[in-house]
């Protein structure tokens, strides 16, 4: 009896240990966090998801409500879709013993673990389906744990799941095919929904080929046909009707983020030239560039490509399989160069890194047909060898002769794998018959061929250095908890420093930066429209203006102390600069740390205000962020629209170095003499006042064009923007010259929205000290609620708030629910009438009842179907 369970048991520990021991020692040669002073964080694992991860720890362990909204988010958002997306896999739990700065720890046990159980999947499946068994199910389940796709993907830890689940979802349908069994099927499919929707909508268009495929492959009749297409339909609704409890919020949040960046039309045209790919079949074909824009990660290893072309062309299958499964084939070889398909498989928008994303599914179809084609007692034929040699000479051929074309190959990779196909080869070849032993080496040889590609392609990467990471993250944490003894209340924070535009996930406080595909585009607009960096799915508050820190309650701002860290580092290795910003000479010091400074901001008008009824008249606003400020403030107030709070100032001086002369700035465009001598303008002013200056910049200047430089120093501020933002040149500085220098990168340069501005505190002091008579004194909140009193009057009768509009809000005065209206395409107002009252604010995830209504009607479904099949099964039995 032990010895049965133990032959049983030992392939598929076989098949989790093989491909997570071997990553695991890896790593650890690199020198990965825990075992030296590097980690696994790289590219968005570092600049993104690791900050997610941090805020999966704190909303388990200190803030539920953060699952359905968060201030963290921007300056605030839903996040039932970021949870979607990026946490809702079982493996992150591994991460809760772990501490914020060790975190990369956390990320290395849990990628070895996702690498493991991809292996483990698949040696389950074709060992429950009776397709493989004994030592080549570990074979099998490494090849599929360290394709190619798995290793240039393991940064994006989210999409893992689905190499898990994928086989399992085939099993499923396997089992509803053969044996009209739903169970399997429904509950592999509606776990990959709720893990990653994204993944599982490539999955679920994979079930429908895969569908086809099964249903010839296990051909009974038409009638059968017809069947087990409608139970096929059923069970794929009742899947998705499980998880309709994240799908249906998730769904409608999308629209107002990242699927409103859906193509409608698409170009019918090649991404590529197809045989690029061939490329990746060899071992090490992957490096940085192909991560923003390259060719699909296909490596399968020799063994698989072999054994792929043999089931085609031995006879072990019927022709009508063989024909179903080229025609395929050919269409996921279409999909991963033809751009519609492309499309198709990324539900109409092409990724932003990681292209062809779902190519893991070819990967695994590529091991699906070499696993249920190979037996070992029956050696290949010398037709399946011959054809194969052939295709491996043509390959090399092209592939040596175009290897300049392909900057992810080398001439010593393609040697590699041609030695791997060789041997391969032999091996499976009739000589395997004669000669058993090469049989045996075959899993030898698939361990050091799929080992080769995970060295040759990880070996190009480079990772955050572990102190960088947990260093800044605990200066971070120091610095959050401080202010939170400082002020307890409802508020946000800037800083001067950010390692990633996910900080406020990452030190559990609320800003107004973020990177996110679920960031709402209403959000990056009004950044757009303002003066800040943004972009399809990430904002960073680096331009703010004092105004700008009023409005969006930015009462605390956090700068770096000149002052090194113990040791012989510098705190500027780990507190990267964000900005430039002078206005803190304006705010008082209200705490110094060792390495931070936190400055609490007396111009804040916290989370909410009242105003002028003109405010309520600012519903769009126009592209240019100085007018747009404007417009704001006078609203507010309720001024004129003609009065200016920004003012224009005029330069002083200028000189060129070898470009031609300007008699307009801002417009105009500056063009070099010398093409090959450095040109440069020098724009100069001296500040008549101790005003705060601000300097605004189209989205031409950008760090590709122009290095500009302040009194002779690099201009400190965010350097990726693609609309115009304001930069803090000067404050506090009367009578102090300023020089501004725009040093030319190339031949020409569109000095695009170039002008400087004045703000003068007297006129702002004025005015922010009438905004702060009432302000709404909030007595509770919490991520999904805000309550509190205020006072409204004759002249301001508007409550102006700086929450984002979004469905969801609820509004309740003096417990009376009321509508809201939406300021400035971005904020919550509310109309008052004069005298006090209580307000209340509270967010209910749209559609989340209905989702869970049809998850519960699904499940009950799906349990009343399951009861009345035993029963009848039962009643055949008696019977």
């Amino acid at each position: 009896m032990i010895k049965h369970v133990i032959n049983k048991t030992w392939p598929l520990l076989l098949s989790f240990l093989v491909p997570s021991l071997f990553m695991l020692i890896y790593f650890a040669s690199r020198g990965m966090a825990p075992f030296d002073r590097s980690s696994l964080l790289t590219v968005d694992m570092g600049q993104q998801y690791i900050d997610f991860f941090a805020f999966f720890r704190n909303t388990l362990l200190h803030h539920p409500g953060s699952f359905f909204y968060s201030f963290s988010k921007a300056l605030g958002g839903e996040t039932t879709s970021l949870w979607a997306y990026y946490l809702m896999s079982p493996f992150n739990l591994l991460l809760l013993p772990f501490s914020k700065g060790g975190l990369s720890t956390g990320v290395l046990i849990m990628t070895v673990a996702k690498y493991g159980c991809a292996g483990l999947s698949l040696g389950w499946v074709l060992n429950r389906l009776q397709i493989q068994s004994g030592w080549r199910l570990p074979m099998f389940g490494t090849i599929y744990a360290l394709s190619g796709w798995t290793i240039a993907n393991q940064l994006n830890l989210m999409w893992l799941d689905a190499l898990i689940v994928l086989p399992l979802v085939v099993y499923g349908l396997e089992c509803l095919i053969k044996q009209q069994r739903w169970l399997p099927y429904v509950s592999w499919l509606a776990v990959a929904f709720i893990v990653n929707y994204y993944m599982a909508y490539m999955i679920s268009l994979f079930t429908i080929l895969y569908f086809i495929f099964s249903v010839v492959w296990h051909w009974q009749s038409w009638h059968r046909l017809l069947i087990n297409g409608l139970q096929y339909v059923g069970a794929s609704v009742l899947a998705g009707g499980i998880a309709a409890f994240i799908l249906l919020p998730t769904y409608f949040a999308l629209q107002l983020s990242k699927a409103s960046y859906t193509l409608t039309k698409f170009k019918w045209t090649w991404d590529y030239a197809p045989l690029k790919m061939l490329g990746k079949l060899y071992p090490g074909g992957f490096n940085f560039a192909q991560m923003p824009k390259g060719q699909p990660n296909l490596f399968v290893g020799a063994a698989v490509l072999i054994l792929v072309v043999a089931f085609f062309i031995e006879d072990k299958f019927h022709w009508s399989v063989k024909l179903v499964a080229s025609l395929i084939t050919i269409f996921f070889v279409l999909s991963v160069s033809f751009t519609p398909l492309n499309l198709l498989w990324h539900a109409g928008q092409f990724p932003i890194w990681y292209p062809y994303r779902f190519s893991f599914i070819v990967s695994f179809w590529l091991i699906w047909l070499a696993a249920i084609t190979w037996r070992p007692e029956k050696h290949l034929n010398w037709w399946s060898i011959g054809v194969t040699t052939l295709l491996l000479v043509a390959t090399d051929t092209y592939v040596f002769t175009n290897s300049h074309h392909l900057n992810f190959i080398t001439t010593g990779q393609i040697i590699t794998g041609t030695v791997m196909m060789l041997i391969a080869l032999i091996c499976l070849s009739p000589l395997a018959h004669r000669f058993r032993w090469l049989l045996y080496l075959i899993p030898l040889l698939t361990l050091v061929d799929m080992g080769t590609n995970a060295i040759l392609s990880l070996n190009k990467i480079s990772y955050v250095p572990q102190d960088q990471f947990a260093i800044y993250t605990n200066i971070l944490d120091q610095t959050s908890q401080a202010t939170k003894k400082l002020n307890s209340s409802l508020y946000r924070v800037g800083t001067t420093f950010q390692r990633t535009k996910d900080d406020p996930m990452q030190g559990d406080y609320f800003s107004g930066s973020h990177f996110g595909s679920t960031l709402e585009r209403k959000t990056t607009g009004f950044y757009d429209l303002t003066g800040n960096p943004d972009g399809d799915g990430f904002v960073t508050y680096a331009n703010g203006t004092e105004f700008m820190d009023a409005l969006l309650n930015m009462k605390y701002f956090w700068s770096v102390n000149d002052i090194p860290l113990v040791g012989h580092h510098s705190e500027y290795k780990y507190l990267p600069t964000l900005t430039r910003k002078p206005d803190l000479h304006d705010y008082s010091a209200a705490k110094q740390l060792p390495q931070t400074t936190i400055y609490q901001n007396p111009n804040s008008l916290g989370m909410g205000f009242m105003a002028a009824k003109q405010t309520l008249d600012v519903k769009q606003i126009i592209h240019d962020p100085m007018t747009n400020q404007n417009q704001l403030w006078n609203a507010l107030l309720g001024q004129s629209s003609q009065t200016k709070l920004f003012t224009a100032a005029n330069f002083n001086g200028v000189t060129f170095t070898n470009t031609n002369h300007l008699t307009n700035i801002t417009g105009s465009t500056l063009t070099k003499i010398k093409p090959r001598k450095p040109a440069q303008m020098t724009l100069t002013f001296t500040p008549q006042t101790d005003d705060a200056y601000y300097l605004s910049l189209g989205a031409n200047l950008q760090k590709d064009n122009v290095k500009m430089l302040l009194n002779g120093q690099p201009l400190a501020q965010y350097q990726t923007f693609r609309n115009t933002v304001l930069v803090n040149i000067a404050n506090q500085q009367k009578d102090e010259p300023q020089k501004i220098t725009f040093a030319l990168k190339k031949n020409a340069l569109w000095l695009q929205n170039v002008t400087l501005y004045q703000l003068p505190q007297q006129a702002f002091q004025t005015g922010i000290k009438q905004l702060q008579q009432h302000p709404l004194k909030v007595t509770d909140w919490g991520q999904t609620h805000i309550s509190g009193h205020v006072i409204a009057t004759h002249k301001q009768p508007v409550l102006m708030t700086s929450i984002p509009a979004q469905d969801g809000w609820q509004a309740f005065v003096d417990g009376h629910r009321v509508s809201t209206h939406t300021i400035a395409d971005e904020f919550i107002a509310l109309r008052l009438a004069p005298g006090p009252h209580h307000i209340t604010l509270r967010y209910r995830t749209p559609y989340l009842g209905a989702g869970i209504f049809i998850s519960l009607v699904s499940l009950a479904v799906l349990g009343a179907s399951e009861w009345l099949k035993r029963r009848h099964n039962n009643d055949e039995f008696v019977k």
